[in-house]
């Protein structure tokens, strides 16, 4: 089959790497977003999906501006595609999905659960213990086109939203190909979705990542994990505004404590606060413009004890 790719970020790397490498299928296009500054220098710099074709010499890419350009539509026309194939991308207005005879989306969530752009940060907040990846075709309504293929993903007690698109990225690939094989032998049968059953997972915004100290445990960790590595949890210790990476719960608390207090800091065994009614140890965290550190190395760095306390990120500073 004829497949025109589009994607933008490293999520896609595996599926367009699957499809490259597949026999029985053709990769006569790419679409991703436009180069744009970074770094130091600010030079342009492509997606990561521009880097790997820049890599692998495939001069038949697209990086539009915009996607409702109508030489854009007349040139993956001219491409007589089979499949648009379409990895964490912007919204496909119908002029483009419409061209190929297929057009579908690798999401990753086990639809309609967790429909949106962040649908495994927002699994990992929620404390969800299983998710998955779907492929599903293209459709006005964003993530409710009908189902072509699933399979499920447990979530480890301790992932990261890094863990985890690391892994469901690899899977993805695998579930993408399955459905491109489908599709080309005809043995495939659409599954409409069960709107009953969805769940939002929108975009992530700079009030998601402040931590609030006075919910229970579990929720504040399973933040932290959502948010990590990027774009990060936030707090506040004294003027200084820190990211915090990876908590750990202990068990309930011994006396009384406030949100966000300094229950342990010690040297050599580390950094541990009150989260609701239980101590949590802190076990990675990055203070603003330093390096990633360890509870033990922040307590020793910023000489931390017991009367020291962890607090809400004020507004005027989650911008």
């Amino acid at each position: 089959m004829k497949i025109v790719f589009l994607g933008t970020s490293a999520f896609g790397l595996p599926t367009i790497t699957a499809i490259h490498q597949h026999a029985d299928h053709q990769l006569v296009g790419i679409v991703t977003g436009p180069d744009k500054p970074q770094g130091r220098g600010r030079k342009p710099a492509p997606t990561p999906i521009g880097q790997w074709a820049d890599d692998h010499h495939v001069t038949a890419v697209w990086k539009p501006p915009t996607l409702r350009d109508p030489e854009l539509v007349r040139d993956l026309t001219a491409l007589n595609a089979d499949v648009f194939v379409v990895v964490a991308f912007r919204i496909l207005p119908e002029a483009l999905y419409s061209i190929p005879r297929y057009a579908f989306n690798l999401h990753a969530s086990l639809l309609p659960a967790y429909r949106g752009a962040a649908p495994i940060q927002r699994a990992i907040m929620a404390g969800e213990t299983q998710t998955g990846v779907t492929t599903f075709l293209l459709q006005k309504r964003v993530d409710t086109g009908a189902i072509l293929a699933q399979r499920a993903v447990d979530i480890p007690p301790e992932a990261t939203s890094g863990d985890l698109a690391r892994e469901l990225s690899a899977v993805g690939a695998e579930v993408a190909i399955e459905t491109l094989d489908r599709l080309a032998s005809g043995h495939v049968q659409p599954m409409a979705q069960d709107d009953s059953r969805a769940s939002p997972a929108p975009k992530l915004t700079p009030a998601d990542r402040v931590l609030d100290f006075a919910h229970d445990a579990p929720s504040v960790v399973n933040r932290v994990r959502g948010l990590a590595p990027k774009p990060a949890a936030i707090a506040m210790f004294g003027d200084r505004l820190v990211k915090m990476l990876q908590l750990r719960e202990i068990g309930p608390l011994a006396g009384s404590h406030q949100p966000g207090e300094v229950v342990q800091a010690d040297p050599k065994s580390g950094l541990r606060i009150a989260i609701g009614q239980s101590a949590v140890a802190v076990e990675q965290l990055q203070p603003e413009g330093k390096r990633v550190q360890t509870g033990s190395e922040f307590v020793r760095g910023y000489r931390v004890t017991t009367d020291d306390r962890f607090e809400r990120v004020p507004d005027e500073r989650t911008g």
